[in-house]
This record gives C-alpha cells, sequence and structure tokens, in this order.
C-alpha cells in the first residue's frame, strides 16, 4: 500500500513538473515577444501617433517624432534603478506572486501600447513591459525547481524555444498589419497581449512556491522559533552570561555586514579591482554597439520605401532572424566553454559584425530576404551572448561570493547606460544624416566600436576555470 503511494506522489511530481515548464515556456514566449514587439512596429507606431505625412520614415517629420519618441523613453532607463529592489521582494515574499505579476503586467503592457490613443500612452505601456520584463522570474524559477542534472538544458531550452518565438511577431504582422491602413499596427498586440493576461490566470490556482524559496522559509521560521525558547530561557541566566552573548551577537553581526555587498560597495569594488574594472570598460564599450537593435526596423522600412524590398520580404526576415538567434544563443554557449570567455569574445565579434555587415548590404542592394533575415540573426545571436559574458559570466568568475550579485547589479545597471547612450547616438545621427542612411551609419558605429571592445578585452585575464567559491 505505501508503495503504491509513494508511486502515485512520484507521478503526481513528475506531472507537476511537466506542467510547470510548459507553463514557463509559455511565459519565456510572453516575455521574448513583449521585449520584441515594440522595437519591431516602432517605425508603424510612429507613422500612426504621430501622423507622418505621406507615411514616409524617409521624411524628416519622421527623424524628428524618432528623436522625440526615444527622449521620453528615455524614462524606462531611470526604472533600472529602482528594478533591483522591486526583484529583491521576492526574497521577501516569494517567488510565485512576482511570477504571475509581471506575466500580467506584461500583457496590460501590449494591451495599453495596443489601445494607446497618442503616444503618451503607448510610451506608458512600454515603460510597464521594460519595467517587468528584466526580472526574468521565470529563469529563477527554472534554476530552483529543475533538478540539478537538467538545470542548464532546461535554461537553455526555454531560453532558445522563447528567442525563437519572437518569430511570431513577423508571423502576427503579415496576418493583421497593412500599408492601407497605419492602425492596423494595433491588432500585431492582441494574441500576444491575451496570451500574457491568459498565462498568468492559469498560473494562479497550478504553479507552487519554488522549493528553494519554502525551505528557505522554513528554516528563518525554525530559526526564530529556536532564537526565541533561547531568549525565554536565558531569563534565568546571569547579567554577565547575557552580557556575554549580546557582546557576541554584536560582534557576528558587524562580520556579517562587513561581507555583504551592497550597491555602494559594489561600485567601489568594480572602480578599484583591475580585472573587474577592465571588464567593466570593455563591456561599456561594447553596450554601445547596442543602439542599432532599437532601430532594425526602421532599416527594413527605408529599404521598402527605396523600392530594394517589399513589405513581403520584410514579414520573412522578421520570421527567419528568430530562428537563427536561437541557434547561435545556443552554439555560443558551447563556444564559451570550449574556448574560454575571450576567445569566444573576440569569435562572437566576428559573427556579429559579419551578420551586421549582411543585413545593411542586404536591405542597401535588395538581396534575398531570407539571406537578410539570417544576417540580422546572426548580429542579435552574438551580441547578446557577448553583452552575456562581458555583464555576467565574467564578472561572475572574477568576483569573490560575497560581492557577486551586487557586482552583477551594478555591472548590468551600467550596460543599460551604456544602451540608453548607444540609442542617444544612433537617434542624434538619425537626424543629422537622415534615415535613410541608418544602415551605413550602424556599420560605421559598430565595427570600431566592437574593435575597440576586443582590444580592451586583451588586457584582461581569462576567467574560465575560476574557483566560484574561492572567495
Amino acid at each position: 500500500m505505501g508503495k503504491s503511494t509513494n508511486s502515485s506522489t512520484g507521478k503526481r511530481t513528475l506531472g507537476y513538473l511537466i506542467i510547470l515548464f510548459v507553463l514557463l515556456t509559455l511565459i519565456y514566449i510572453v516575455d521574448e515577444i513583449s521585449s520584441n514587439i515594440t522595437t519591431t512596429m516602432q517605425p508603424y507606431v510612429i507613422l500612426d501617433l504621430f501622423k507622418i505625412p505621406g507615411g514616409s520614415v524617409l521624411s524628416d517629420e519622421y527623424a524628428s517624432a524618432v528623436g522625440l519618441f526615444t527622449a521620453i523613453s528615455m524614462v524606462s532607463y531611470v526604472f533600472m534603478l529602482i528594478a533591483p529592489f522591486y526583484k529583491a521582494l521576492a526574497d521577501k515574499f516569494g517567488r510565485k506572486p512576482f511570477l504571475i505579476l509581471n506575466t500580467l503586467l506584461m500583457g496590460i503592457g501590449m494591451f495599453i501600447c495596443m489601445i494607446s490613443p497618442n503616444y503618451i500612452i503607448y510610451i506608458i505601456g512600454v515603460l510597464v513591459i521594460t519595467f517587468v520584463k528584466s526580472n526574468d522570474m521565470q529563469v529563477m524559477y527554472i534554476i530552483e525547481t529543475a533538478p540539478d542534472k537538467h538545470r542548464a538544458k532546461l535554461c537553455n531550452l526555454t531560453k532558445a524555444i522563447g528567442l525563437i518565438s519572437v518569430a511570431l511577431i513577423g508571423v502576427f504582422r503579415q496576418m493583421f498589419y497593412t500599408d492601407e491602413d497605419l492602425s492596423s499596427w494595433r491588432m500585431v498586440f492582441l494574441i500576444p497581449a491575451i496570451m500574457g493576461v491568459a498565462v498568468a490566470v492559469i498560473c494562479i490556482p497550478i504553479v507552487k512556491e519554488t522549493p528553494v524559496f519554502l525551505k528557505k522559509k522554513r528554516d528563518k521560521e525554525e530559526a526564530l522559533a529556536k532564537a526565541t525558547a533561547t531568549e525565554v530561557n536565558s531569563k534565568s541566566n546571569t547579567e554577565s552570561i547575557i552580557e556575554e552573548k549580546a557582546v557576541t551577537a554584536e560582534a557576528t553581526d558587524k562580520k556579517k555586514e562587513k561581507s555583504r555587498g551592497g550597491v555602494k560597495n559594489a561600485f567601489i569594488y568594480i572602480f578599484k579591482d583591475p580585472e573587474v574594472r577592465k571588464i567593466m570598460i570593455a563591456a561599456f564599450a561594447f553596450a554601445l554597439v547596442t543602439g542599432i537593435t532599437s532601430y532594425y526596423s526602421t532599416v527594413l522600412e527605408v529599404s521598402e520605401s527605396r523600392g530594394m524590398i517589399t513589405d513581403n520580404m520584410i514579414s520573412v526576415v522578421l520570421v527567419v532572424f528568430p530562428f537563427v538567434n536561437g541557434i547561435f544563443t545556443l552554439i555560443c554557449g558551447f563556444i564559451s566553454d570550449a574556448l574560454g570567455r575571450k576567445k569566444a569574445c573576440y569569435v562572437f565579434s566576428a559573427i556579429a559584425m559579419a551578420g551586421l555587415i549582411i543585413f545593411v548590404l542586404g536591405t542597401q542592394m535588395g538581396w534575398n530576404d531570407i539571406v537578410i533575415g539570417i544576417g540580422w540573426g546572426m548580429f542579435i545571436g552574438t551580441l547578446w551572448s557577448i553583452t552575456d559574458t562581458l555583464v555576467l559570466v565574467m564578472p561572475s568568475e572574477a568576483t569573490p561570493t560575497d560581492m557577486r550579485a551586487s557586482v552583477l547589479g551594478v555591472m548590468s545597471l551600467l550596460l543599460s547606460v551604456g544602451m540608453a547612450l548607444s540609442i542617444i547616438i544612433f537617434t542624434v545621427a538619425m537626424n543629422v544624416i537622415g534615415t535613410e542612411s541608418l544602415g551605413i551609419v550602424s556599420l560605421c558605429i559598430c565595427i570600431p566600436l566592437t574593435v575597440i571592445s576586443c582590444l580592451l578585452l586583451t588586457k584582461v585575464k581569462e576567467t574560465r576555470g575560476n574557483d566560484l567559491n574561492a572567495g
């Protein structure tokens, strides 16, 4: 009888894990689509909400609108300052509430964008999405729920599916958007928005809190109960013993406080430690390359306006590149482990620049849409792999354990500053030179900065193989 019960429990546990990872994958899909849809649809949103004369992305009015749109959107980067504090609430209240809340807000943010009567309301929707998308609570769920031997595989698998799902934006664009009706861009947001809200609601009764958080909570409650019992018993002790314990406890607290990271200490450590400082400088230089990712759809629209590609070709590009992105993201992980972090970054940089050149020349010369999509997928897949390596992996492997989380938080903040600056650079270039030359301008900006980042990286020591428990 007992054997049957255990077997049944095991089956239920396995069944729950399967359902959980299906839901987490769906959340990853909502996350990736909501993160990319506002960038992909940006030209059509601007043409509609700013009432651009003739609906032309080549006009001065479009370039000016992009500048204003970008300036207001910079508010989203201010949110990055409070995002770490919001994410830290999951340590106090649990992972589940924020997994559901983040997913729900992604759906609501897309709904706000869809129904926005003007660009101010649209940007509010963008801000809602931006605030929650960086939390990646589904990743924490995988890490804290998956069996140890399958953790990395499940993380990579769900991420790859999420990246490939971005192709759905191209599918929805082809289904709903027409040049004759500029407001038809709104319908592209409909299905992803419904999906975000629906998945969040489904998770409420099904998803359970992670075992890691529950264990931590139990341990804390047991420790509190033990401390209370000790306090009651200690009332019968002499005053000298109490004072001795108080001194010991105070010394312990000071030791713990000293070992804590914190944002201030992390900033000091990054700029004081020579290795981490060099990684940070190389990462910041590379962050300046990322601005073009906000305007690739404008490059495509410019190419269409010049008669080099068609609207159907743009839809094909938007479907093709996410698949290539997912494939390169998976490959990059193996390359990084095989060659080491520095050599991998050199390889990734070469592939990224080759992909960007293919994309730009393809749009300039009217190459095959699949080739253009492959080029952009190569660029995006390796671009964010370099970013992950310079901002997350190498700093993790070069930082002591008690400083690691704080340092990674500050590195992500510095990356956001670099990305914001990069967007400003591209926006200014667009207003000075015009949108027609945006593709060529991107090569003039990205290639030199990538070379500089690689040269800076030569001064950094290899971090692969560092013992993460050593410090």
